[in-house]
């Protein structure tokens, strides 16, 4: 985690006109000024499209609209593992954490870059129904964060002893889930530097198999609920969907705008370079953190995505304050979002080490299997009292972000929502904010893995958190008593007086 992304082999010499160059067996030369971290990324640009060649050919991964990207990431790891790690020097299980961690913390910084939307007239008066729904599904989040924290420690304790598995690492479960493998990585490279030498190996395996337990539970639920008729504005997948890309006769979105004059500087060079000033920023912040004394300080001088958010932040007002925020093309900075999000999974993927995952297989797999029927019954269970006329699709939204990342859930809510005629979508744009309630529960785990707290005072929190979040859901309303959805395919939105989706014009 503290390598540099652009570092050199010192483990591999490099031959000289008047050496001898000494190898590994097997392993492909390198020219004395290469860099592994562009090997690295091309490789998992190779990946990615050999994924979406697979979507295009094999029938079962376009019927469960698998995304080419977690395809390119199960190719990869299946790869690194069976002889690619460490073929090239320096492109090893390690340079793939590091990648991982660093377009994480990017990702994060194009997020905050990126201009709000546009505001939507609100004649139809639903602002308080959206935020309504904004923050009741941010603390659904948050709850189940806490849940699945109680499920992997639980878990663990139970079937990790009999192999060596310290019960702490089951608390690595809600980073990987609930936030996916950039919070993985980035949390365990600070639980690493406190003794815990197995929680990047152990939060990645989680990672993998939250976004195979997303797609393989998230799709079929989805295509159900099209069935019967629970999903309103659903459409029939056409087949450039299903193959994942378009043909080129088709009409398709643009990608943005041109903010700069390509004559003097291209409008792309533009929005990398302010991110790379949020980046250095970034680092500036985790400099300042780094003071704080305990735990608490590494915690959070160590959240780098954190860090980077708020550097973009402060970068886009300071622009604004100039009157040059519309430099930042909106669409554009989406897509370089985009691109940093599938990176990150893909490099997360690679990351994996199954070497450490088969010694603790057993709790691994015991620990996965059962966060995942709960996950699905708590979201199941709460989104079908949210109280709206579109809680299945809030609901499939919700069961994919707490088992892969905000976007796995977008994508659930595509297939059955693909014109955004629901709020589903603004939605989880905005339940971000009630999101940040789960820092107590974030930073009793961090305790716990410091040893400031034992796993008795830890699990006794973290349980009166659960308990807590579910108590103000109750007090705020986010939640009703009657169902507006059952699993045996009712729609009882109309008879429950749901309010009202607000249908957005495409």
């Amino acid at each position: 985690m503290t390598d540099s992304l652009l570092r050199t082999p010192h483990s591999c010499p490099v031959a000289s006109p008047r050496s001898t160059t000494h190898r590994r067996p097997g392993s492909l030369p390198l020219e004395e000024h290469s860099v592994p971290a562009l090997f690295g990324l091309a490789l998992i640009g190779a990946f990615c499209l050999l994924g979406m060649a697979i979507r295009r050919w094999i029938p079962a991964f376009r019927t469960n609209m698998v995304p080419a990207f977690v395809i390119a990431g199960f190719l990869g790891m299946t790869a690194m593992n069976i002889g690619l790690d460490g073929l090239l020097p320096g492109v090893d299980a390690g340079l793939f954490t590091t990648i991982t961690a660093q377009m994480f913390t990017l990702s994060f910084i194009s997020i905050g870059l990126t201009p709000a939307p546009p505001r939507a007239s609100d004649d139809s008066g639903q602002g308080g129904g959206l935020l309504r729904g904004a923050w009741t599904m941010g603390l659904t989040w948050t709850l189940v964060f806490a849940l699945q924290a109680l499920l992997g420690i639980g878990l663990v304790a139970v079937a990790g002893p009999a192999v060596g598995m310290d019960p702490v690492y089951g608390l690595m479960l809600p980073f990987a889930f609930a936030q996916g493998p950039g919070q993985a990585v980035t949390f365990a490279g600070i639980f690493e530097t406190q003794g815990w030498g197995d929680a990047t190996a152990v939060g990645l395996a989680f990672a993998a198999a939250g976004f195979a337990a997303a797609f393989l539970v998230g799709v079929p639920l989805a295509r159900w609920g099209m069935r019967r008729g629970l999903a309103t504005h659903s459409v029939p997948i056409s087949d450039s969907v299903a193959k994942g890309f378009y043909r080129n006769d088709e009409e398709t979105d643009s990608m943005g705008r041109e903010t700069s004059y390509a004559g003097n500087i291209d409008t792309l060079t533009v929005h990398v370079a302010l991110m790379g000033i949020a980046y250095v920023l970034a680092h500036g912040i985790a400099w300042v953190l780094s003071f704080i004394p305990g735990f608490f300080g590494d915690t959070i001088s160590g959240m780098m995505f954190m860090n980077g958010l708020l550097a973009a932040y402060f970068v886009r007002w300071a622009m604004r304050r100039a009157r040059i925020e519309h430099l930042i093309d909106r669409r554009l900075q989406t897509k370089i979002t985009g691109f940093a999000t599938d990176y990150v999974v893909v490099a997360s993927f690679l990351a994996v080490q199954l070497a450490v995952v088969v010694q603790w297989l057993f709790p691994i797999l015991l620990t996965i299997l059962v966060a995942t029927v709960v996950t699905a019954a708590a979201t199941i269970l709460i989104g079908q009292r949210y109280g709206s006329d579109h809680d299945f699709e809030r609901t499939l939204g919700m069961y994919g972000t707490l088992t892969g990342t905000t976007p796995t859930g977008l994508a659930l809510v595509r297939i059955v929502d693909p014109r955004s005629r629901t709020t589903t979508m603004a939605e989880m744009g905005l339940m971000n904010l009630p999101e940040m309630l789960y820092l107590p529960a974030m930073l009793t785990i961090s305790a716990a893995f410091a040893g400031t707290y034992g796993l008795g005072a830890a699990v006794g929190i973290l349980a009166a958190l659960t308990v807590g979040y579910a108590a103000i859901m109750l007090v705020t309303r986010g939640v009703g008593r009657r169902r507006t959805w059952t699993l045996r395919g009712d729609d009882l939105a109309s008879t429950d007086g749901a309010e009202a989706a607000v249908p957005v014009t495409d």
